[in-house]
């Protein structure tokens, strides 16, 4: 795997001021309008995007970039990432919600009580810490087996999913480890007036389609 490239292929792109500006200016406005749900909405075409670069790296594209024509295809394509996302959290989502609410009983119970409350708290927390990371490790197998089937069911197929990580072990924890990386690089966009984080949150997206194309097409 060319783990540099992944940081900096978006770069060799002729338009790739366009295409990340266009990028960046999507990430803009749907978090400026998140409160009102509709950029929510306007944040799917960024996952379909993330899922064509990785096709196109996985198919070995000279330009893996794509343009930002078919916002229709994005927008789907960016549901379904969204859909098997919320699937693969909601027992991160159900302890979260666990731990609250047990957090939130804690100032009308006795001393006793609380104690306990505050012990199944902590534990409710350690667990759904564990869980997420879990379930983290398993998205890049998600998704790349979504990007190969375009069916949701194909990215829940668990016993797929294993042999795939298990038979590309070494570089799927590379990649998984460097996708942290790239969110947290991504961070650093704050320095720029803070308009430069939606640019820098576009920028990790594309190095991460770009190591999960690496990846899919290393186990082919």
């Amino acid at each position: 795997m060319d783990i540099g490239s992944a940081f900096t292929f978006m770069f060799d792109d002729e338009d790739w001021i366009k295409k990340i500006a266009i990028g960046g200016g999507i990430v803009f406005v749907g978090v400026l309008l998140s409160p009102i749900l509709v950029g929510l909405l306007l944040l799917l075409p960024i996952g379909g995007y993330m899922i064509e670069v990785l096709k196109n790296v996985r198919d070995g594209q000279a330009t893996p970039l794509p343009e930002w024509t078919d916002f229709g295809g994005l927008f789907k394509t960016g549901l379904m990432i969204a859909v098997i996302a919320i699937i693969y959290y909601i027992p991160v989502i159900v302890l979260a919600c666990g731990a609250g609410a047990t957090q939130g009983f804690l100032g009308s119970a006795d001393s006793d009580t609380a104690a306990a409350l505050g012990f199944v708290a902590v534990c409710l927390n350690c667990l759904q810490f564990l869980v997420s990371v879990l379930v983290g490790f398993f998205m890049p197998a998600a998704f790349i087996r979504y990007a190969q089937h375009e069916t949701i069911g194909s990215a829940f197929q668990f016993a797929e999913l294993w042999s795939f990580i298990r038979t590309n072990i070494g570089d799927y924890i590379i990649v998984f480890l460097l996708s942290w990386v790239a969110g947290i690089v991504a961070g650093f966009g704050l320095i720029l007036c803070l308009i430069g984080i939606f640019f820098t949150v576009f920028w990790s997206y594309l190095v991460v389609g770009n190591l999960y194309g690496q990846l899919a097409r290393k186990a082919v």
